[in-house]
């Protein structure tokens, strides 16, 4: 099976591929996961060299969110438990990965984790996830430049 890239909406702060303050990060759906690579450079610091926790949540957040696409779905983050298991380096590339664990009535439940350069796990997580109402998707979907692949910006995905 092969990857394909999800879409996204242009100004997203983590897949916006037109936010000039974003992180810029391009997912893909591949063999039942979701993958991406990211690598933080110093605007992405807490203490010298090493990824502020937040970004590291963000992209964490991101990540298992998307793992609902697999199954047709956009959700909201409902609850997360997070670990964070060692510190992420400046200018070392991060591994993103999420799933589906289960369905949970009017969602999901979701994992992920972020992984270093030697397949260390860095920060991982799990947590429950709600569907976006149908009606609500639609509205986003119809809006102009809401959803798109950095590839071929446009409506996508709706």
């Amino acid at each position: 099976m092969g990857s394909e890239i999800q879409p996204g909406y242009r100004m997203c702060f983590v897949c916006g591929w037109e936010n000039p303050i974003g992180l810029n990060v391009t997912f893909y759906s591949e063999d039942g996961r979701v993958r991406a690579r990211f690598t933080p450079d110093e605007r992405h610091q807490g203490f010298p060299g090493l990824v502020h926790g937040g970004i590291l949540f963000a992209l964490l957040d991101e990540v298992i969110s998307r793992a609902a696409y697999l199954m047709g779905d956009w959700v909201l983050t409902g609850r997360v438990e997070v670990r964070y298991v060692r510190p992420a380096r400046i200018g070392e590339p991060l591994d993103l990965e999420g799933w589906v664990e289960r369905t949970a009535g009017r969602g999901y439940l979701l994992a992920g984790r972020l992984t270093n350069p030697g397949g260390e796990t860095v920060v991982e997580g799990r947590g429950v996830y709600v569907k976006l109402p149908a009606e609500f998707r639609r509205r986003l979907s119809a809006r102009p430049g809401a959803l798109g692949r950095p590839d071929r910006p446009g409506p996508a995905g709706g």
